[in-house]
């Protein structure tokens, strides 16, 4: 979850972000980059079980690794 502050029209960077898995503030390092957590903005297509809705949450780097040790297949290094 994000909150903003308009810096100018039509952009906005997020002045306090929260991990929506586990609730806390994830400390904003580098605003414009997002580099301390994972921000997934989502449009489900038609025919899927979330059909038309869009999806949008942040997770912080606990959770994200978390999340990803139960993959399996890892995610991809580059």
């Amino acid at each position: 979850m994000r909150e903003y502050k308009i810096v100018i029209k039509e952009e906005k960077l997020p002045t306090r972000v929260f991990c929506n898995r586990c609730g806390r503030e994830i400390k904003i390092i580098h605003p414009e980059s997002g580099a301390n957590y994972l921000s997934v903005d989502k449009l489900w297509g038609y025919g899927s079980r979330f059909d038309g809705e869009a999806h949008s949450f942040d997770l912080c780097e606990d959770c994200y690794e978390l999340m990803i040790s139960e993959f399996k297949i890892s995610p991809k290094k580059l």
